[in-house]
């Protein structure tokens, strides 16, 4: 089993691949070339979001800020102060220190068409004219004069219809899966979204090659996973960025002057957990701009299935767990986990891939991996694996409040004072600590990182703030391993009884509705179900689906209820709390809407419970 120093050492010796892409680097970079202009056959995946908002474009004047900038990604910046400590003052390993040092130099921006036709060698071009390229756009509404225009083709809609719009709005140029009849170039490609990615890359010079940018994927636990280990990577002088289904975190607008006082935090809202094509490249180039130290990404199946993250250049990879989820989606858990492994099956030698040892679900990425990357393992069960860095978690105590965990790794073991509630944190944190001493951070200082860490918006929330004498959580656990581990670590730490709220969202995967059902009627003692995102499907019929579950569960002893009306239902199931019990929102999480046919209407399960303590 390698030691640390050895984790170190063996990464640095790869820095000449991760500097400069090694002969199955470049291989792997000119067959996704080929794909994009049609010669490889690329997935017949379509976006679940059509046309989406919120292009991402570049600065057209250097004394942009970077306020404006950002307004241009279609996003609503905040400005955020944060007082958090960072820890102790030893700097991470030396392996981060080195990634920030030795990288990829700089890509030559996209500039022209000439440019465009060099980087995609020689595609399809009609009509054919050396325009100059000021922005990158894959939203008609959103386009400004001298943008390209990818006319992306989506689920329901054909971004092919708005490009005459696009073109009266000021595009010089479009991208397309097929010949246009508008008075612009047109580039004919395979696979419209996979190109945005290459091109947005070079138009904003390459920002992953100079980066250290991890990726973290699976079912369950992106959204803790990518916070925890962003805490774990900070030192007292960088920060890390993110991108989430919460948020994206773009760095700091300024330097630290000291541990505990921190300058302004660029904050965009998420709209999906993984951007579009222009806009991961868009936000990768502002967190580099902004001084960030490592950017850390959720990146979703879909994402991956569509080739949102095709350019970026990952350096690490983690994997959490595969759970059945979007098979409305992807047709079966074999393609659902295809998808998933595409974010390990193209890293660079080198790069770190972290996969959990002891779940059997992780077997398709093992087998994904490629030669030549560094492997770190975790789990709650020691690793047989032979020359594998492992870090190993043991529970000793569980409640309300967190965990107190043993881990043990390659350089000795340590306890950690985890406040976050629940046995699927304690797998979380794990993950998010084995990645962090495989890119060099000493395993107490993230020990220490992981200490202070708080709970994400929406997951396993504690929000009744001791004002009644039972506990309510609000979680954003919507796929039945989601709601297992929830009921399941919420059953032994209270004396009365656990009762859940939820829903299954429209449109979305049918299968798990019975499923879901079944698990909250065995694990619960009072079930109140709910709507929860129909859209445009009959709420009736998906509550009617989810009770067939319920039946199947012979020997229930729960109490199952209906209300559709969700304010309503949330309100019942506070009624119904006594001393001792557990309440769980379930399926909404930090969620601020209900989507309701076409229309997304303002809802948001915590501001529901913070009215009914206060009507109290």
């Amino acid at each position: 089993m390698l030691g640390l120093d050895k984790i170190a050492t063996f990464g640095a010796s790869k820095l000449g691949a991760l500097a400069g892409l090694g002969a199955a680097a470049r291989r792997a970079r000119e067959q996704r070339l080929a794909k994009s202009r049609g010669e490889i056959p690329a997935s017949d995946a379509t976006d679940v979001e059509t046309q989406r908002g919120g292009a991402a474009r570049s600065s057209r004047a250097d004394e942009d800020s970077l306020v404006e900038k950002l307004e241009m990604l279609g996003g609503a910046l905040e400005r955020d102060g944060a007082d958090d400590d960072v820890g102790d003052d030893d700097p991470a390993g030396g392996l981060m220190s080195d990634l920030m040092e030795l990288r990829v130099p700089a890509k030559k921006s996209l500039e022209d068409l000439e440019a465009v036709r060099r980087i995609l060698d020689d595609p399809e071009i009609r009509r054919f004219d050396n325009v100059r390229i000021t922005g990158l756009a894959d939203h008609s509404g959103r386009v400004k004069p001298g943008d390209l225009f990818f006319a992306v083709p989506g689920l329901e809609t054909d971004g092919a219809r708005f490009a005459e719009d696009a073109v009266e709005a000021g595009a010089v140029a479009i991208v397309a899966a097929r010949p246009l009849d508008v008075g612009v170039p047109v580039v004919v490609v395979r696979d419209v979204r996979r190109t945005a990615s290459i091109l947005a890359d070079h138009f904003y010079n390459g920002p992953s090659a100079r980066l250290p940018v991890v990726g973290v994927t699976g079912t369950n636990g992106k959204s803790t996973v990518t916070d925890l280990l962003t805490l774990c990577l900070e030192d007292d002088a960088r920060a890390v960025g993110s991108l989430g289904t919460i948020r994206y975190r773009l760095g700091e607008l300024g330097p630290r002057h000291t541990p505990k006082q921190r300058p302004t935090e660029a904050i965009v809202h998420g709209q999906t957990t993984t951007p579009g094509p222009i806009e991961v490249q868009a936000y990768l180039r502002a967190m580099l701009d902004n001084g960030v130290r490592a950017a850390v990404i959720e990146a979703s199946s879909h994402a991956l299935d569509q080739g949102r993250t095709e350019a970026v250049e990952f350096s690490a990879a983690v994997f959490t767990n595969l759970s059945q989820d979007h098979l409305d989606y992807h047709g079966s858990m074999a393609a659902y986990a295809r998808a998933k492994a595409r974010l390990f099956q193209d890293l660079r030698p080198g790069s770190l891939a972290v996969l959990p040892h002891d779940d059997l679900s992780a077997q398709p990425i093992y087998d994904a991996l490629p030669p030549d990357v560094r492997l770190v393992t975790y789990g709650q069960t020691p690793s047989a694996r032979e020359g594998v860095v492992h870090v190993y978690g043991q529970i000793l105590r569980m409640d309300l409040r967190g965990s107190l965990v043993r881990i043990a790794t390659p350089d000795g073991e340590t306890e950690i004072e985890l406040p976050l509630v629940g046995s699927h944190n304690v797998r979380n944190a794990l993950a998010a600590m084995a990645c962090a001493i495989g890119m060099g951070v000493g395993p107490l200082r993230a020990a220490d990182a992981l200490s202070r860490a708080r709970p994400v918006s929406g997951r396993l929330e504690r929000v009744d703030g001791d004002r009644v004498p039972f506990r309510i959580f609000i979680d954003y656990a919507h796929t039945p391993d989601a709601m297992q581990q929830v009921l399941t670590s919420l059953r032994p730490l209270t004396p009365g009884k656990v009762r859940v709220l939820f829903g299954c969202g429209g449109e979305r995967d049918r299968l798990k509705r019975p499923v879901m059902g079944q698990i909250a009627t065995r694990l619960a003692d009072h079930v109140v179900l709910t709507d929860d995102n129909p859209r445009r499907e009959n709420p009736e019929h998906i509550l009617s689906q989810i009770l067939e579950g319920v039946k199947q569960v012979e020997t229930r002893a729960a109490e199952v209820e209906i209300c559709s009306n969700r304010r309503q239902a949330i309100q019942h199931i506070l009624e119904s709390g006594h001393e001792g019990d557990i309440v769980v929102l379930a399926g909404k999480g930090h969620e601020q809407g209900q989507s309701i046919g076409d229309r997304v209407l303002p809802f948001d399960d915590k501001a529901e419970v913070e009215a009914w303590l206060c009507s109290r």
